[in-house]
């Protein structure tokens, strides 16, 4: 018994000693104290901009901050955006090339106010969520729902799947609360690109049979954002933001839930009379303005942006609502 005690406390002491070496790394590259409450305070996120030049990013959350407060200044646009990573931006695999577009919409006039909800891995279950809470303070001019992609897997899960997604959401509540963990997976992916030439894998099929219900989850989630908007007086765009495009194949990069999810977005625009905002198509409108040499996408990543990416997204989604 006193051997299994030691073991614990040693290992307990490891794992704490390990996860303050880390905390104090980071806090002699930024200067900043609120890494030392990384997992407690959930009012700032913390971002590795580049592992290698050893950047990292402290910032207020952007949720937070903004719907703490009520705007003022009736003559601005305000724009809230839902959505997963694609969304959130600020991509690790993208190094010191991140950004995203929400943020780049923000940029391009100094009328409009852009708060971004958007959370890497979240689904439209998060996004009504959050629109519940936060209109009690705002009532914002435009939303633009561009939850996509993380759809696919709002379906039931396989049973032989549940052990492995259960520990999936382990990890990930373990990295949201240890730098160590943090840091260890932003340098597997690295090593993972870099070393070993692996391009990030997007499964394919996910839990085919059970799209339907994952659909049907969405429509009902869309339709609520939908009727809040309504009351709210608030312009509701359904968002499809591009995948990287083929220039030799002249396509882009295709999942085969992408299919489903897009006929079922186009169908509910219509029966609803919902704006369908679909980038791919504006990306084909102005394919002359593209240059298949330059970086849109991350480092072997299909839908993760740049910082050009997200520029041109967000031009692009400006231009459609403005011009």
């Amino acid at each position: 018994m006193n051997s299994i005690k030691k073991v614990f406390y040693t290992t307990c002491i490891t794992f704490f000693s390990i996860e303050l070496i880390c905390r104090v790394f980071i806090f002699l590259f930024t200067f900043n104290t609120s890494v030392f409450f990384y997992g407690i305070d959930k009012t700032f996120s913390f971002n590795i901009i580049d592992l290698s030049e050893f950047k990292f990013a402290i910032t207020p959350d952007e949720v937070t901050k903004n719907s703490l407060k009520i705007l003022n200044n009736d003559e601005k646009i305000l724009i809230w955006t839902f959505g997963g990573s694609t969304t959130e931006g600020f991509e690790p695999n993208c190094g010191h090339t991140t950004s995203s577009w929400p943020l780049e919409l923000s940029k391009l006039d100094s009328n409009i106010e852009v708060v971004n909800f958007a959370k890497q891995g979240s689904t439209t279950n998060l996004a009504i969520q959050q629109y519940f809470k936060n209109r009690l303070n705002q009532k914002p001019n435009y939303i633009l729902w561009a939850n996509k992609i993380n759809e696919e897997f709002n379906g039931k899960v396989v049973d032989s799947n549940r052990t492995l997604v259960f520990l999936t959401k382990v990890y990930k509540t373990i990295k949201t609360n240890l730098i160590m963990v943090y840091l260890y997976d932003d340098l597997l992916q690295k090593i993972k690109i870099h070393v070993f030439k692996q391009e990030i894998k997007y499964p394919k099929t996910g839990y085919k049979e059970y799209w339907k219900e994952a659909i049907d989850n969405y429509n009902n989630n869309t339709k609520v954002a939908l009727n809040l908007s309504k009351k709210d007086g608030s312009n509701f765009y359904i968002v499809s933001i591009f995948t990287e495009y083929d220039f030799e194949k002249n396509q882009f990069f295709r999942k085969d839930f992408f299919d489903l999810w897009e006929k079922n977005a186009k169908k509910m625009s219509e029966k609803y009379q919902i704006d369908y905002l679909d980038t791919e198509k504006l990306v084909i409108e102005n394919l002359q303005y593209f240059d298949k040499n330059k970086k849109y996408f991350c480092e072997k990543d299909k839908v993760h942006q740049t910082v050009l990416g997200n520029q041109i997204t967000a031009k692009l989604i400006y231009n459609y609502l403005f011009n």
